[in-house]
């Protein structure tokens, strides 16, 4: 079911997290807010953790726990354990989480705001540079992967429940590694969101909750040649492309050094 948008902008909008690392997010944070601005004009935009220019408010947050990610061939700090508290900061009523890597480049998140359903993430992932689409399972188990990188909510006790699920998985994320047999190493929210939501199901189908259309994502070793307004110039081993949609930039490094 749909709603009209137009009566919904004075209670939705995007929160978009940043905090600093060897990596300048705030210069990625603040190109998100741009794209934002630009494709979806009417809705407002909010940034947690550290200030970007350009987005209508605010929420400050002290630095998150710390994690650690391998960039390149090097484990670093990165504060991506945050976002499972979305539900208490946002203002409003529908809100889309996006990751600051999340280039915006249509008006296809209104999709989202028009729907009814309470919790929507994306499951399959279409790899722009070989034109396919994939699923990933957590672990060895039979729970699909959905990506945390889009998260569409609406303030209801159901999806509050969620995110309660989903911190508790964050804190005992030893015991779900060891039972679903993945890494402990780098807690992904990716995995805790698809297991929180798996439990609120209470183990049935969370197809209802699925973006009905792939995340379009570049691999680590795809590199950002250059990006404007409309556009993003993507690099790998064996030619360069341009993608004028929507699209998860995985290659943090070559997109901040990109954005000018």
């Amino acid at each position: 079911m749909l709603r009209s948008i137009k009566k919904l902008l004075n209670d939705q909008g995007i929160l978009i997290y940043n905090f600093q690392s060897h990596i300048d997010y705030s210069r990625i944070a603040e190109k998100c807010v741009q794209q934002c601005k630009k494709f979806l004009p009417t809705i407002p935009v909010m940034t947690v953790g550290q200030p970007i220019d350009g987005a209508d408010a605010h929420h400050n947050i002290d630095l998150p726990a710390t994690n650690k990610r391998v960039f390149g061939n090097k484990s670093k700090i990165w504060h991506n354990l945050a976002r499972h508290m979305s539900y208490e900061i946002t203002p409003w009523q529908r809100t889309i989480v996006i990751d600051s890597d999340y280039m915006v480049l249509s008006n296809q998140l209104e999709k989202l705001f028009a729907s009814d359903q309470q919790i929507l993430m994306h499951r399959e992932w279409y790899d722009v540079a070989n034109d396919t689409i994939h699923t990933i399972p957590v672990g060895k188990s039979d729970i699909d992967m959905l990506w945390a990188t889009v998260l569409k909510f609406d303030k209801t006790s159901a999806v509050a429940e969620f995110f309660d699920l989903w911190q508790k998985v964050i804190a005992n994320y030893g015991y779900y590694a060891k039972l679903f047999e993945f890494s402990s190493h780098v807690i992904r929210n990716d995995f805790a969101v698809s297991i929180a939501l798996k439990q609120l199901m209470n183990h049935n189908s969370i197809d209802h909750c699925v973006i009905p259309w792939s995340i379009c994502t570049t691999r680590d070793h795809v590199k950002v040649k250059n990006i404007d307004t409309n556009k993003i110039v993507l690099e790998d081993s064996k030619n360069s492309f341009t993608v004028n949609f929507d699209c998860h930039v995985l290659n943090k490094e070559s997109l901040c050094d990109a954005i000018s």
